[in-house]
């Protein structure tokens, strides 16, 4: 291979592809890139064991001299970045590979690109057209929700995503806090899959709201969906689902006509309850306390070293009976975050159940946190 190209182009692909590297690779290749060069550009692969992420660098910015494919570690990008303007990439026979760039030249050891593990095979004929915006507001929505570290059940590592009845939905829960969105688009009817929401917090970071996405399922033999793909001019991304029942949330995220309800200022209450967590991070649950009346919300919180803090907020509406409950401040934040709008509502069933955090402005998307039992 012989090519040469602008080191920023070559350093963006490369950073787009890193994202499917794992930082713990279960063998050597797999902590590399595969660069590939042919007559329509080229190609730089990122791989684990279950995500698999290709980037482009089209004909026009590329000039190829000699088609070929190298096998460079992660170590090259880091190389890359301290270069600038054009450089040139060579391996001549044997697997090392010279970069040249001005004055500079580097060898590096490669590995035999004929070992790296090829792309998946899929069947990609079942997908939807969305823009980058639409999809990145999607996963902003639910993907915290998930086990994203797997100190639980398997399959909540992942978040389910489905793409049936004319909506793209995802939902995401560790079983302490739930999200669940979605967004109509052209009728389809798809199934759903169970996505690692690592991989997909990879994928967040190098879609850009400027980007015209197609997101679909690849099925094997038995109609099962085995891979989710998303595709746009720049990058592919793949993903192997997980197996396994995701749980039924239905019930779970039907919004309670009883109970009490709370018209709040989101900025407001969110600053409140960031004040709390910087106290009590470094506690176990991290707890947040709120008195609730019609008049005033109480919002309080302390650490066992590092002191307590309280703030009171004034509801915009409420209706409904007075009460105290606690629950997880980091959780609450994470909501907050995700929440369109600047109005938000509270929506409490009783002193032990489900606490709901609404957008007014957003009636497709829920989020549940599961309360603490309180000790006065």
């Amino acid at each position: 291979m012989n090519i040469v190209v602008d080191s920023s182009l070559l350093a963006e692909a490369l950073e787009d592809a890193s994202k499917a590297i794992s930082a713990k690779s279960i063998m050597p290749i797999l902590g590399c890139f595969l660069i590939e060069a042919n007559q329509e550009g080229l190609t730089v692969t990122g791989t684990d064991d279950r995500a698999t992420i290709q980037s482009y660098i089209f004909e026009e910015h590329v000039q190829i001299e000699r088609n070929g494919k190298v096998v460079l570690p992660k170590l090259f990008l880091e190389m890359l970045k301290k270069l600038s303007g054009d450089v040139r990439i060579e391996s001549k026979g044997g697997l090392n590979v010279i970069i040249t760039s001005r004055n500079k030249e580097i060898e590096m050891s490669g590995l035999d690109p004929e070992e790296f593990p090829p792309p998946p095979s899929i069947n990609d004929n079942e997908y939807i057209e969305i823009t980058g915006k639409d999809l990145r507001g999607l996963f902003k929505k639910a993907i915290f929700a998930a086990d994203i570290d797997g100190k639980g059940m398997p399959i909540l590592t992942g978040a389910n995503v489905y793409l049936k009845n004319g909506k793209i939905g995802m939902e995401a829960t560790n079983r302490h806090r739930l999200s669940k969105t979605e967004k109509d688009i052209e009728p389809g009817d798809f199934g759903s899959a169970v996505i690692e929401a690592r991989g997909l917090v990879e994928l967040l970071k190098i879609i850009t709201d400027k980007d015209d996405v197609q997101f679909g399922f690849s099925k094997g033999k038995d109609n099962q969906v085995v891979y989710a793909f998303a595709r746009t001019e720049r990058f592919t991304f793949y993903s192997r689902v997980l197996e396994g029942e995701y749980p039924d949330i239905h019930q779970m995220v039907i919004v309670p006509e009883s109970g009490t309800r709370i018209e709040i200022n989101k900025q407001e209450f969110l600053e409140s309850v960031e004040l709390i967590y910087t106290l009590a991070k470094k506690e176990k649950n991290n707890m947040v306390r709120l008195d609730v009346t019609e008049k005033e919300i109480n919002i309080r919180g302390k650490g066992k070293q590092t002191g307590k803090a309280s703030e009171s907020i004034v509801p915009i509406k409420f209706t409904g009976q007075e009460l105290t409950i606690s629950l997880n401040s980091k959780y609450a934040m994470d909501a907050l975050r995700a929440l369109d709008g600047e109005k938000i509502t509270l929506v409490f069933a009783g002193k032990m159940k489900s606490i709901f955090i609404l957008s007014n402005e957003d009636n497709q998307s829920v989020h549940i946190v599961q309360p603490y039992r309180t000790v006065d």
